[in-house]
């Protein structure tokens, strides 16, 4: 059986579409894991730009400028945190299983935490302290699976 006439034309039309809707959502989402948000932009900034959506423009930039005053501090922050995670890992695997090992691990990753967002949350409150009162009203919460 052949498709002929103007069926087969509204249907190749709808593949076609079909397809190149496909791709470009395909393409969109392999670009948002494997590209940064900006050029030279690394770990930090990817993290970094997932928390400041809910800011103005002119908020944004400021944190940007403050976390790349910053920049060593959050790697030595997220190292610590990263090594911190690696033994908390390695005493839920630990054979004899010993409690307080583990436990103190969750504390080491609470305090790596805690440290890096001390520092990120003086930058935010920098950031929002110096910022008109126009810029301000326009901080809106942000969208998405995260409170």
């Amino acid at each position: 059986m052949t498709i002929r006439g103007p069926f087969a034309v509204t249907l190749l039309i709808v593949l076609f579409v079909s397809l190149a809707a496909n791709l470009t959502i395909a393409g969109f989402t392999a670009a948002r894991f494997t590209h940064p948000p900006g050029p030279g932009a690394g770990e930090i900034d990817r993290i970094v730009a997932l928390g400041i959506r809910a800011f103005p423009p002119e908020i944004q930039g400021d944190i940007r400028n403050q976390v790349r005053a910053h920049r060593g501090q959050f790697r030595a922050d997220l190292e610590a945190s990263r090594a911190a995670r690696q033994r908390m890992f390695q005493a839920m695997r630990a054979n004899p299983f010993n409690r307080a090992a583990l436990d103190q691990a969750f504390a080491d990753v609470r305090a790596t935490t805690d440290d890096m967002q001390m520092i990120g949350q003086t930058i935010v409150a920098d950031a929002i302290a110096n910022a008109p009162p126009g810029v301000r009203a326009r901080i809106r919460p942000p969208r998405g699976p995260f409170p």
